[in-house]
């Protein structure tokens, strides 16, 4: 494994000691310490540094979502390690390559996006359909459309609608509604109402709102896509989430994102408490503590309050999962450059 040397020695760069009100677990934001702006200009090329290396990681989770933070934070500067992630062994980082490129019009990727199109990965043909599409060659979308309506597997269909919905082609419309009339699977049709809302389809942001309160599986993919579209009319819905009558941890800190993306910020707290609690002992613990840390430091990217910053230094120290350290130093240069 010759990339996790390099991503774990920058990452070493960031074993620094939280603040007294950080380090306690505290949620409180009165005792958090701010850093000065020297600090925060040093903190923010240190993340930008551990992402364009973690975007070379052989592992393929790392690697995927440093990526998918680079076209967001630092796209210039992604552009040749997603353009060879292209040629990528893992489907899911040419996948992940596909639709990166796709969003930033690479056009000089255009000839390898059309050879992935032949894809033996049904993922990374629907990821280089998409991206061939965003770079001009409209024809694409059909593959798109065909995966929608006519595809057994349920994930494909849902990537599918997603990806339409971020093409945002009004002609889509139509396509998006017969499949929802057609459709059995509830988180399919969850990603379709995503789809038509990011296409300005008023019903389906009822639709979608409604969803927060359908069964676990709809409600986390309902609230997923909410953290994504950003639909201020879901305020009441996700705040209800956000509360102690959702039993799941998991479903509230995605509400809390979700509440930032519209720029509501009472999910902070929560979001603090999560990132900064005592370590698990167990390896099961640990596992469900990197799921719940990473969602904790995604909902604190998301509300954009430097007061989190301390907090999430200490999530990208180099004894944390490669993965947590990513969402880490993303939502630390959400932060600082929004």
């Amino acid at each position: 494994m010759r990339a996790a040397p390099n991503l774990l020695s920058l990452i070493h760069l960031f074993g620094f000691a939280l603040s007294a009100g950080a380090s306690g677990g505290c949620g409180n934001p009165a005792l958090i310490v701010e850093m000065s702006p020297l600090e925060r200009i040093d903190l923010q090329q240190r993340a930008r540094e551990l992402l364009l290396r973690a975007a070379q990681s052989e592992r393929d989770e790392v690697r995927s979502d440093a990526l998918q933070a680079l076209v967001k934070i630092a796209p210039q500067e992604g552009l040749s390690r997603l353009r060879s992630a292209l040629r990528a062994e893992s489907a899911l980082v040419r996948f992940v390559a596909c639709v990166g490129l796709g969003e930033l019009r690479d056009k000089v990727s255009l000839s390898e996006l059309r050879a992935l199109i032949e894809d033996p990965d049904p993922r990374v043909r629907l990821g280089a359909a998409f991206a061939a599409y965003r770079c001009g060659e409209q024809s694409h979308a059909a593959m798109l459309t065909n995966v929608l309506h006519d595809n057994p597997d349920e994930s494909l269909r849902a990537m599918a609608a997603q990806l339409i919905g971020q093409l945002g082609e009004p002609r889509a419309a139509r396509h998006l509604r017969r499949a929802y009339q057609s459709q059995e699977s509830n988180n399919v049709l969850a990603h379709i109402a995503g789809a038509q809302v990011q296409l300005g389809d008023e019903d389906a942001a009822d639709r979608l709102i409604q969803m927060v309160q359908w069964g676990t599986e709809t409600r986390l993919a309902a609230l997923l896509i909410l953290a994504e579209v950003e639909l201020p009319a879901a305020r009441n819905a996700l705040l209800y989430r956000l509360g102690p009558a959702e039993t799941y941890l998991e479903a509230r800190l995605i509400a809390a994102r979700a509440l930032g993306r519209i720029g509501s910020p009472e999910g902070f707290d929560l979001a603090l408490r999560v990132a900064t609690r005592p370590p698990e002992k167990s390896a099961d613990d640990r596992q469900k503590g990197f799921r719940l840390r990473s969602l904790a430091a995604h909902a604190l990217g998301e509300i954009g309050d430097p007061r989190a910053l301390h907090a999430l230094k200490a999530l990208a120290k180099p004894d944390n999962d490669p993965r947590l350290q990513v969402a880490a130093c993303f939502a630390i240069c959400r932060i600082l450059n929004p």
